[in-house]
């Protein structure tokens, strides 16, 4: 355990802050002009958390018209359900609309491996990779905007999720 002296030589704000707070206290009216320490308030959480674990608002498509298919791959369902939301609040503050998330078929790999270098070939072991994956669609977007949205998704990925966006361009067809 810290004794008081250590604690004093390794915060010294600290030390300023506790005397100040006990010569206010002891004489309030004296010194006005002296900072105090006010502590924080105690927010009731419902208030504060309830939008965090609400399903994500969306932005109602105006044309219905695709502009970006984003995939995304990974092999924690619930770390991919998790960046899958952010990136629908993502697109909802950037006023996108976008689809809900899509489950796509998850692809199970299996492999067997011989468990000993040498001749026991009866001896072997199977393993199994699951890869699941999710869909987000966005639509009636301008393209800047779709292309800030998956820089904002790349920078802010957690490892093991991995991205593959096919992004729809509409252009004009002009006279020759």
């Amino acid at each position: 355990m810290l004794s008081t002296s250590k604690l004093v030589r390794a915060s010294p704000r600290l030390l300023q802050a506790s005397r100040s707070l006990a010569t206010t206290a002891n004489a309030a009216p004296a010194a006005e002009n002296k900072t105090i320490l006010e502590l924080p308030k105690t927010v009731e959480a419902s208030e504060e958390f309830s939008q965090v674990f609400q399903v994500p608002k969306r932005v109602a498509p105006t044309h219905d018209i695709p502009v970006c298919n984003l995939q995304m791959r990974g092999y924690l369902p619930q770390q991919l359900d998790f960046f899958a939301d952010f990136a629908r609040r993502a697109a909802f503050h950037m006023g996108m609309p976008c689809s809900g998330t899509v489950p796509l078929p998850t692809q199970t790999s299996r492999w067997t491996v011989i468990r000993s270098p040498f001749v026991h070939k009866k001896s072997q072991e199977n393993f199994e990779r699951k890869t699941h994956k999710r869909l987000l669609q966005i639509k009636d977007a301008h393209p800047d905007v779709v292309e800030r949205w998956l820089r904002y998704l790349t920078m802010n990925a957690p490892a093991g999720i991995g991205m593959r966006a096919t992004k729809i361009e509409f252009e004009s067809l002009g006279k020759k």
